[in-house]
C-alpha cells in the first residue's frame, strides 16, 4: 500500500470545506483535524459540518490543540482579511511543530515584497520555521499557480525572447458569495467613481496577483524579487441592469456592477506582465476585458482565462473556460475555480510531505520519466 498522508483542515470553509469533502474521497488521506473560528461550530464533527456525516475527527478552535495533533500537512485556506502578521505567527508555530503547510491564500512567492511586508515577518522567518520542523511550506491554488505559473509559463516555453505575458480572468461573481469578504466590501453596489488604486480590493490584490507577477519575472527572466516594480489599479463598471443575488444583494442601474483588477509588473520601464481580474454580476452586466483576441466569447462561460504570450517569431494565444457539468453526479457542486483549487492542493500533497525542508515553489521547467511501459 502507499504512503497515507495525515491532514489537519484550517478553516472549513468553501476551500477547506472542498479541500476536506474531496481529501475524504482519497484513500491516501486521512482527515485528522480541523481548526474553525467560530464557537458554535467547536466541539462539532466534521463530517457533520460538511454535510458528510459523522467521521470522527472533532473541529476546534483552539489553535493549540491543532499544534498537539499528530499531522503530517496542515491546508491552511484563510480569508483574504486574515492574511497578516497572526496568519505567519499561526504558520509559523505549524512549521515549527513538525507539520507541513500547504496554503491557498498566502506564500504564493514568499520572496516578493509589497506593501504588507513591513509589519510581518521578514520571509527568512519561515524558512527558519521549516528548518526548526523539519517541514516544507508550499501556496498554491488555481490562480495564482495554475493558470499564470503552470499554463502560462508552459506556453512561454513555445516561443523565444518572451516580452509580454498577459492573462484575464473572467468570472461571474453572481454566485461568489462570502468571497473576497463579500459582494459589497469588494466594491459591487458602489459609485464607480469612488474606486480606485487605493481601495482595500486593490491592495490586498498585491497578495495574489503581486507575487504571481514575481513569479514570472523570475521563471521567465530569472529576475531578483527587489527588481520587480508592481503597479495595480481597480475600475468599476456601470450595471446596465438591475441585478439581485439569491442571497437578495441589489445592484442598481448605474452602481457597479463589474470589476475590473490590474496588476502589471515593470523591470526597469519595461512592462513584462499584466494580470487583469474582470469580475461582473449577471449576463447583462458581463465584462470579459478590453481588446481581447477572441470577441465571439461574449456570452460564454461564467468562468474563464484567456492567456497571450507575446514573443518570437509569433505571438501564442488561448482561452480556458469552466462549464458548469448538468451531468456531474453527486452532492458536491463545487465552484469549478474552487474545484480546481482543491485539485492543486491535493497534487501537491504528496511532494511536500517529501520535500527538505523549506519553501516549494512550483517549477515549470519540463520534467522528464523513464517510460516503463516498455519492458525487456
Amino acid at each position: 500500500m502507499g504512503t497515507t498522508h495525515r491532514v489537519i483542515i484550517w478553516g472549513p470553509g468553501e476551500v477547506g470545506g472542498a479541500v476536506a469533502r474531496a481529501a475524504h474521497r482519497r484513500p491516501d488521506v486521512e482527515l485528522v483535524g480541523a481548526k474553525v473560528f467560530s464557537e458554535r461550530k467547536h466541539g462539532a464533527d466534521l463530517g457533520d459540518l460538511l454535510g458528510l456525516g459523522p467521521l470522527g475527527v472533532t473541529a476546534t478552535t483552539s489553535a493549540q490543540e491543532i499544534l498537539d495533533l499528530d499531522a503530517d500537512c496542515v491546508i491552511v485556506t484563510p480569508r483574504p482579511d486574515a492574511l497578516g502578521a497572526k496568519l505567519d505567527a499561526d504558520v509559523i508555530a505549524l512549521l515549527e511543530s513538525g507539520k507541513n503547510v500547504i496554503s491557498t491564500a498566502a506564500y504564493h512567492n514568499a520572496a516578493m515584497p509589497n506593501w504588507l511586508t513591513a509589519s510581518r515577518p521578514p520571509a527568512s522567518r519561515l524558512v527558519e520555521a521549516c528548518l526548526t520542523g523539519g517541514t516544507t511550506l508550499h501556496g498554491t491554488g488555481v490562480h495564482p499557480t495554475f493558470m499564470v505559473e503552470r499554463v502560462a509559463m508552459t506556453m512561454a516555453r513555445g516561443v523565444s525572447g518572451v516580452s509580454h505575458v498577459r492573462c484575464v480572468e473572467a468570472v461571474d461573481f453572481a454566485a461568489a458569495g462570502s468571497m473576497w469578504g463579500g459582494l459589497r466590501r469588494i466594491g459591487f453596489g458602489s459609485d464607480p467613481a469612488e474606486l480606485g488604486a487605493g481601495k482595500p480590493l486593490a491592495l490586498f490584490g498585491d497578495l495574489y496577483y503581486g507575487d504571481l507577477t514575481g513569479n514570472v519575472a523570475h521563471h521567465l527572466f530569472g529576475a531578483s524579487m527587489d527588481e520587480v516594480k508592481v503597479v495595480h489599479d481597480l475600475r468599476g463598471i456601470p450595471a446596465a441592469e438591475r441585478f439581485e443575488t439569491r442571497s437578495g444583494f441589489v445592484v442598481e442601474p448605474g452602481q457597479t456592477a463589474a470589476l475590473h483588477l490590474t496588476h502589471r509588473g515593470y523591470l526597469d520601464d519595461r512592462c513584462f506582465f499584466t494580470n487583469e481580474e474582470c469580475w461582473y454580476l449577471g449576463e447583462a452586466n458581463a465584462f470579459r476585458g478590453d481588446d481581447l483576441p477572441y470577441p465571439d466569447r461574449e456570452g460564454r462561460s461564467p468562468i474563464d482565462y484567456t492567456i497571450e504570450i507575446t514573443g518570437d517569431p509569433s505571438i501564442m494565444r488561448t482561452r480556458l473556460t469552466f462549464d458548469p457539468n448538468p451531468a456531474a453526479s453527486g452532492t458536491d457542486r463545487t465552484n469549478p475555480v474552487t474545484a480546481a483549487s482543491v485539485r492543486a492542493v491535493l497534487d501537491a500533497l504528496p511532494a511536500v510531505c517529501a520535500a527538505e525542508a523549506g519553501i516549494l515553489i512550483d517549477d515549470p521547467r519540463p520534467h522528464y520519466v523513464l517510460d516503463d511501459r516498455v519492458r525487456l
